[in-house]
């Protein structure tokens, strides 16, 4: 099977739609199916909440095709660009190999398959045409609160500063290379307009392209999931019946199962592990082991944060017993993270994140997988620049007249504002929204050490995550107890608040936590620092923490 698409013959620039069966997806194109914009259907791309829908068109030019704005603001498009999305519908599920010819729009040119996964990027002068040659798989995938796969066999195809002058799908038969694992690992939706550094990115999205052109990556790796809901959440019945002799599968799990009492690292979690790995075996595949990719935390006296130690040292034991390779990921990331710095770092994630990368920082990591897996292999992987990041680093801001819509995930603070408002804050209460407001990471047990605080506690794992972050002052607990129940001065609650706040972000000059607080914007300068801190009042402080 061979199918052409020349994008310089006008009959074939059209709008996608489900009768045409191909062409370039615009506003129409969402219109007619909506399914396109599921990240686990469509490309990955998703239009800024403000802009009400899919600004991106397309026009001909007379190399091919090229993208264009559609009602959107010159401002929002300053330094940043236009996906233009090509999809072709396609006779069944498998892998195929795609033959695309750019055109050169001036600067660096990228070029995404599937799900937003980067399978070329380089600089083309405008006019400068360039073939491009790559695989792609094709294959059902679990949306978003589904159990069950969806698929609509089509190629997804998009250049980002750079035109399309023709496409060429043939199917073929490659080995592939499975991914199994969390939001790090998965393929992630960027905004758009897009900009490389305030786009959220898994590693494995990135994977293909430093890879040998003859391994073809598969990415079942989902936002959310643990060694167990891999498996019940519908993942594994996709990727199972598909492996075949000489496939490699990759697993890279931790982030989410350090949040389940019953996934410890030495308990379920390796026990999960440990029965991918037989199982993969068992169809002929070759299971390989990521250790979880480090996050950029640190505790309020700057020293590194290690919060999936235990989860790194079980890989390795696991693989040591069970005779399979490990991807040292977590060692590696963790060291660029600490030779930077925390604010060095932040580059190579998302803004405001410091678990999830943009795409820089899924390069980054990609690129050393891919070195890494290659020794495994003893292949030799392509040579590729590393990708620097480069501003814009910050998303942009809504217009001032517009009001976000309502997260789609709980409001931390809500209930502080709504229930007993006027109520004192509580210790307990407080470790509950310093730790949402700084972002910081549950664990999957209560290890902490106070007697009077139970592992059953609602308020145990933002103890626990206090605890790990030392952000707990040292007169609270003389007597071994937390007193979770204790009302709190706002001097009291600032200094929890600002330790923690030093660990995200550099405080401003103060002699005082209040004074820093004051600097900030948290506080107006005419609270009384000794009076007792309300339950909205502190919801509100920490409304204004932006980390």
């Amino acid at each position: 099977m061979k199918i052409c698409f020349d994008f310089q013959q006008p009959e074939q620039v059209v709008a996608y739609t489900p009768e045409t069966g191909h062409g370039f997806v615009n506003a129409g194109s969402l219109q007619a199916m909506p399914r396109l914009t599921v990240p686990q259907i469509g490309a990955n791309w998703q239009p800024m909440w403000w802009h009400d829908g899919w600004k991106a068109d397309f026009r001909a030019i007379a190399q091919g095709v090229e993208a264009c704005a559609h009602d959107l603001p010159a401002a929002d498009l300053a330094d940043r660009a236009l996906p233009l999305w090509f999809r072709a519908d396609l006779p069944g599920e498998g892998i195929y190999a795609a033959r695309v010819r750019l055109v050169g729009q001036g600067g660096t040119a990228l070029l995404f398959a599937g799900r937003r996964r980067l399978v070329w990027q380089g600089t083309l002068a405008p006019g400068e045409c360039r073939e491009v040659s790559f695989l792609t798989d094709v294959t059902p995938l679990v949306p978003d609160g589904e159990t069950s796969p969806a698929f609509f066999p089509a190629a997804d195809i998009v250049a980002v500063r750079a035109g399309l002058q023709g496409v060429e799908l043939s199917d073929t038969d490659a080995r592939r290379v499975f991914l199994m694992g969390d939001s790090t690992v998965t393929d992630q939706c960027a905004g758009f307009p897009y900009a490389p550094g305030t786009s959220y990115a898994g590693w494995g999205q990135m994977l293909g392209y430093y890879l040998p052109a003859e391994l073809c990556v598969s990415n079942h790796a989902h936002s959310g999931l643990t060694t167990e809901t891999f498996e019940t959440g519908g993942h594994w019945a996709v990727v199972e019946p598909r492996l075949r002799p000489g496939d490699l599968c990759l697993m890279q799990f931790g982030h989410n199962d350090q949040k389940r009492p019953h996934l410890t690292a030495e308990g379920g979690y390796t026990d999960r592990l440990r029965a991918y790995i037989r199982a993969i075996r068992a169809k002929g595949a070759t299971p390989v082991l990521v250790t979880p990719l480090a996050r950029n935390s640190w505790t309020t006296d700057g020293q590194y944060n290690d919060l999936l130690d235990a989860f790194a040292r079980a890989v390795h034991a696991l693989g040591r017993a069970e005779d399979v390779p490990v991807l040292d990921l977590h060692a590696a990331s963790m060291e660029a993270v600490r030779t930077q710095g925390r604010d060095a770092s932040k580059c190579w994630f998302y803004p405001g994140d410091y678990t999830h990368t943009n795409d820089y920082g899924a390069c980054r990591w990609a690129a050393f997988l891919a070195g890494a897996l290659c020794d495994v292999l003893g292949l030799t992987p392509p040579e590729r620049a590393p990708w620097q990041p480069a501003e814009p680093l910050r998303p942009l801001a809504p217009p001032a007249d517009r009001t976000a819509p309502a997260a789609d995930r709980p409001d931390p603070y809500i209930d502080y504002e709504t229930t007993n408002p006027d109520a004192p804050l509580t210790r307990a209460d407080a470790l509950c929204l310093v730790t949402a407001a700084l972002g910081l990471f549950p664990t999957n047990e209560y290890t902490s050490p106070f007697a009077d605080v139970v592992g059953q506690a609602p308020y145990a794992p933002a103890v626990q995550a206090a605890v790990q972050a030392s952000l707990i002052p040292a007169d609270w607990v003389g007597d071994d107890c937390l007193h979770p129940a204790q009302s709190l001065t706002l001097k009291e609650f600032l200094s929890v608040l600002l330790p923690g706040y030093a660990i995200r972000c550099t405080l401003p000059h103060g002699e005082s936590y209040f004074a820093q607080a004051v600097q900030a914007g948290l506080i107006p300068p005419e609270l009384d620092p000794e009076e007792t801190i309300t339950r909205a009042r502190g919801a509100d402080i920490c409304r204004r923490v932006h980390i």
